[in-house]
């Protein structure tokens, strides 16, 4: 364990192949550990004038409050921002990580900020928008031959 760990790392996306910046500290080291000692102490001496078992109240209480949220902030940017991807979950249930991602891309769709970035799931959108179109237009062509002539022929 080092005095100070690096909290931010580059990793890519396991889904979608992007590069991006993830924390990577998921518990709390020994800097905030002294942090917490050091605001343990300091309160007591503001509030008593010396060091006081309330102190290590106040030291236990701000250790486990740096703890809980050093590992929510690695939890909650696990989460890929372009795809939805959760390595965690994919872990546990390789079903629920897809109807995860499936969901999070319909909310997206539907979103104009999402249109304006370079999410790899636009380029599968547009694609998807293309086969609709093509397949709407084939249906209108059908829907034409199957109808008769608006004006009768002039055959003899």
């Amino acid at each position: 364990m080092w005095p100070i760990s690096r909290l931010r790392a580059q990793r890519y996306c396991a889904f979608c192949k992007v590069l991006r910046r993830v924390y990577v500290k998921k518990h709390v080291d020994l800097t905030n550990v002294l942090l917490a000692a050091l605001f343990a102490a300091a309160v007591s001496f503001v509030y008593e004038g010396q060091l006081d078992p309330l102190a290590l109240m106040i030291f236990v209480v701000s250790l486990s409050c740096a703890e809980i949220f050093v590992n929510m902030r690695w939890r909650m940017n696990l989460v890929c921002n372009l795809c939805g991807f959760d390595p965690i979950l994919y872990k546990r249930s390789n079903e629920k990580a897809a109807a995860r991602v499936k969901e999070f891309f319909r909310e997206q769709v539907e979103n104009p900020h999402f249109w304006l970035t370079k999410s790899p799931l636009l380029d599968v959108q547009k694609r998807i928008r293309l086969q609709e179109k093509k397949a709407i237009e084939m249906k209108i062509v059908a829907n034409r031959a199957k109808l008769p002539p608006l004006a009768p022929s002039k055959t003899l």
